[in-house]
């Protein structure tokens, strides 16, 4: 019948209707709409991937020729992880990569083959600008990639993304709380000298490729001890006094250095003293004279005025953070009756004397001495032997010298991983006022 299909029929329009094929894939020409909600593998053309351009590691990466031999005959062992910005057609890499993407790229515009121009990359979303940040400094010092004056200008680059981000100013205590929350181990010693490099050293950290963070913490008291000096002899504002007196010495350095090599701390110090000598219109043995006078009344001293003296630098900053954490201190070990304010005494605090009750418990005693030998105030009775020994307690809290510094660490490594607590033998006595402190 006319109006009946055939069963051939009906298999050829079955047969032509299965050869029509998938749709095309246009989702990447869909704004917003093209990236995956979760980390996910994909497949980019090398050519859609930028490098990060904020990438902390500047220095050329010296194995840069091996990695990218190693692509050519092994292809890419470890994936790029990219991510994309809101509203940009290209990704950039995510945590580290750069070296990698950048090998690929001449790969493929050497050979033209087609292994080095598709990728299988580890997508992430989009998160922040200090999340990426964050990710490639991590990643680069894992590989021991970074030197200290890209890792410094890293972390004062993070600071800024963080403040921009969250709308305040952070100090160092916040920032070092921050920057751990985000798995970037740096202490607030630290982080003061990155600054300290990133703020007046520039012209030498741009420089001087192999400056270290032992050359920042030797320079840094001192051109404090030069610029104390200078404003006793003139009303010279620490700006103009780096402009005019220091700056021309450091850019002098960084002329010479790729000609020499060699960076010098001492030799540079001495430099700023002869500017500085200069400046001022007298001869330099006489500001020498002066600084070693100063610097040899300074090492007499007791203890207690190397940390109660934190505003000698004319930084009321830290004097206020030393004031607070004692506070905190006292209150942590049950002691906090007996400090009280006083603004006569050093660091603003005067502690009273124990009472027999709280005498005999070790830790708080123990605490009790160490707060009030910190403020020049202990006065043991006879035998005692409770408090530390002054020369201790000046090596303890000299912040120039690298022993105590190392010591500091190890004691924050030891609080973090908790070590010295699983130690057997340690009384517990012992361990609570460690956790005080």
């Amino acid at each position: 019948m006319s109006g009946k299909v055939s069963v051939d029929e009906r298999r050829r329009l079955v047969a032509e209707s299965l050869r029509v094929g998938n749709p095309g894939n246009n989702a990447r020409d869909l704004a917003g709409q093209v990236d995956p909600r979760a980390e996910s593998q994909i497949e980019l053309a090398v050519d859609e991937i930028q490098p990060y351009e904020h990438n902390p590691r500047r220095a050329t990466n010296a194995k840069f020729d091996d990695i990218k031999e190693s692509i050519r005959t092994s292809g890419l062992r470890s994936p790029l992880t990219v991510t994309r910005r809101p509203g940009e057609s290209h990704f950039i890499v995510e945590a580290g990569g750069n070296t990698r993407l950048l090998a690929l790229r001449q790969l493929w515009a050497e050979t033209r083959d087609p292994r080095f121009r598709k990728l299988v990359v580890l997508f992430r979303p989009w998160r922040s600008e200090s999340h990426v940040l964050t990710a490639h400094l991590i990643e680069n010092e894992q590989r021991g990639e970074m030197t200290f004056w890209d890792k410094a200008c890293g972390i004062v680059a993070l600071k800024s993304r963080l403040e921009a981000e969250q709308g305040r100013t952070m100090t160092l205590r916040p920032l070092e709380d921050a920057l751990h929350a985000l798995g970037l181990a740096v202490n607030t010693a630290t982080l003061g000298l990155h600054l300290f490099a990133t703020e007046r050293l520039r012209t030498l950290g741009g420089a001087v490729t192999d400056l270290s963070g032992l050359d920042v913490k030797t320079m840094q008291p001192r051109l404090n001890a030069l610029k104390r000096y200078a404003q006793t002899r003139s009303s010279i504002s620490e700006d103009d006094l780096y402009a005019q007196v220091f700056e021309p010495v450091f850019r002098r350095i960084a002329q010479e250095y790729p000609h020499t090599g060699t960076f010098a701390v001492a030799a540079t110090c001495e430099a700023c003293e002869v500017g500085l000598a200069h400046h001022l219109g007298e001869p330099v043995e006489s500001l020498r004279l002066a600084l070693r006078s100063k610097g040899d009344r300074e090492s007499r001293v007791d203890p207690s005025a190397a940390v109660a003296g934190f505003s000698a630098d004319g930084d009321d900053t830290e004097a206020d953070e030393f004031l607070t954490r004692a506070r905190r201190f006292a209150d942590a070990v049950g002691i906090a009756g007996f400090v009280h304010p006083e603004p006569r005494a050093a660091a603003s605090l005067r502690i009273a004397p124990l009472t027999d009750g709280d005498a005999e418990d070790p830790a708080r005693h123990r605490a009790w001495c160490l707060l009030a030998a910190l403020l020049g105030q202990f006065e043991p009775n006879a035998g005692s032997s409770d408090a530390p020994a002054p020369a201790f307690l000046q090596w303890l809290v000299d912040p120039d010298d690298p022993s105590s510094t190392a010591f500091w660490e190890l004691l924050a490594c030891a609080r973090r991983s908790g070590g010295l607590r699983r130690q057997p033998g340690v009384a517990g006595e012992a361990a609570s006022a460690s956790e005080a402190a």
